[in-house]
């Protein structure tokens, strides 16, 4: 009996020093995966990319709301989150919003990038 203990109480400690290891599992944004999310979710009103033909001239484009001064990948998501009038609400998880404002955010000129 004491020794089904000690090994159970063992094999407790050792999962325990393997989780410990292993840390939590994150991802960072794929802009890429953003891409593809603007292309299917975006190109109906906004120019995601110099590619596209057509968008909707009242809208402004990817890039000029990646060159937005103070723009921020949190301040997108927000407005993706919260939109104001004409665009719809969009049902993203937090990994799409993260890809998509990753994306936005990598067509920012250069010389406008913020300070990390």
């Amino acid at each position: 009996m004491r020794v089904r203990i000690i090994l159970g109480i063992a094999g407790l400690l050792l999962t325990g020093a393997g989780l410990a290891f292993a840390g939590p599992v994150t991802s960072l944004p794929d802009p890429e995966r953003g891409k593809q999310l603007a292309e299917s979710l975006c190109t109906t009103c906004h120019l995601v990319d110099a590619g596209q033909e057509q968008a909707n001239v009242d809208v402004p484009s990817f890039h000029e709301i990646a060159g937005k001064a103070g723009q921020t990948a949190g301040a997108i998501m927000a407005h993706i989150v919260l939109p104001k009038h004409p665009m719809p609400t969009i049902p993203l998880t937090k990994s799409e919003l993260a890809d998509l404002a990753a994306y936005i955010m990598s067509l920012r000129d250069q010389g406008e990038r913020p300070n990390p």
